[in-house]
Formats: C-alpha cells, structure tokens, sequence
C-alpha cells in the first residue's frame, strides 16, 4: 500500500478538490449551498473512494476504484451544468476540462492495472 501523498492520482484529485473549495466560495448564494455543495461532495466522494481503493488489496481495487469513477463522471457533469448557467467562466471550465481529463485518464488506467491484477 502506498502513501496516499505518493500517488499521483490522489493529489491530482487533491489539488481538483481544494481549487472547487476556491470556486464554490465565489458561487451566487442560490447555488452555493445546492450546486456548490453537491460538487464538493462527489469532488470529496472521489477522493475517499481513491484514498480506499489504495488501501485494499489488488484483487478488491476494482470495486471501489469503478465507485471513484461514478464519483467523478457525477463531479464533471455538475460542473459543465454550473459552466452552462454561467457560474464558471469559460476559462475557468477550460481549466476544469483540462483537470478532469487528466483525473479520468488515471482513473482509467489504474482501473484496467486493477483488473488485470
């Protein structure tokens, strides 16, 4: 088991989550404590799933790193929601769509390493 700072998916997700921190804070108030909210729960929701599916023995891996995965397709549509209502600026969601692809690429990878383990 490696140490969750070691792991380079984990502190992508990390650095996603406290950048939402940074963005939600600046949401109108009528979507800060609904949309905001949500977000930075499946944002916290994908790291936990991440920092437990490190934890586990390869052959369990699979389980909770495919409920990572769920965690996060559910974080980006929330964000391009908030980007369509015109919460996030464009450059802001351009940033996102970067992160988020790095973030679903090592999810993937990782993700097919576990299932063939």
């Amino acid at each position: 088991m490696s140490k969750p700072d070691d792991l380079p998916l984990y502190l992508a997700v990390y650095k996603l989550t406290k950048y939402l921190y940074l963005l939600v804070k600046n949401f109108p108030k009528s979507y800060k404590y609904t949309l905001g909210q949500n977000i930075l729960e499946l944002a916290w929701e994908t790291l936990d799933y991440t920092i437990l599916a490190n934890s586990l023995p390869n052959k369990q891996k699979p389980e909770f790193i495919r409920q990572a995965s769920i965690s996060f397709d559910k974080l980006k549509i929330r964000l391009r929601l908030a980007h369509e209502i015109q919460i996030i600026s464009d450059r802001k969601q351009a940033f996102l769509m970067e992160k988020n692809e790095e973030i679903g690429k090592m999810l993937a990878g990782w993700l097919k390493w576990a299932e063939k383990a």
